[in-house]
């Protein structure tokens, strides 16, 4: 689903129950207050050997979400990107928002029914097509 960050504000901002994802972070972040969540989430990882990485990145998220306050606004959640770790990561903040309720503000764009990270031709570029997730866009 996409709706317009000012019919979200002007809605009830619980319309729904699935991961509600903030894009075109600049013109947004001006008006929320978010929980920059890197920092913790990189010292979190690097405690975990290098090969198990993949494997615990999902608990690792789980653990500093868990700390933060219901209906938060998380941002800079960039090191879940690592192509290393070969993970879903919208599926992983879907997941772990069934169990605590967030949101996201998005590090990248959203381009044609699209959530996008990186530029294209980077090792960090990817792209989730929207209606293969449980997301709402606000845009």
């Amino acid at each position: 689903m996409i709706i317009k960050y000012v019919d979200y504000i002007m809605l009830d901002q619980k319309i729904t129950s699935s991961l509600v994802v903030f894009c075109n972070g600049p013109l947004i972040a001006q008006n929320m207050n978010t929980i920059p969540i890197g920092q913790a989430l990189s010292r979190s990882i690097s405690e975990v050997r290098e090969n198990r990485r993949t494997a615990r990145i999902e608990q690792c998220f789980l653990q500093i979400v868990s700390s933060l306050d219901e209906g938060v606004v998380i941002s800079d959640f960039d090191v879940m990107f690592n192509p290393q770790y070969r993970i879903d990561v919208l599926k992983i903040l879907i997941s772990a928002a069934k169990s605590k309720k967030f949101s996201v503000l998005w590090p990248g764009k959203f381009e044609n029914g699209r959530l996008i990270y990186a530029e294209e031709g980077y090792i960090d570029y990817k792209f989730f097509d929207i209606d293969n997730y449980d997301v709402t866009c606000v845009v």
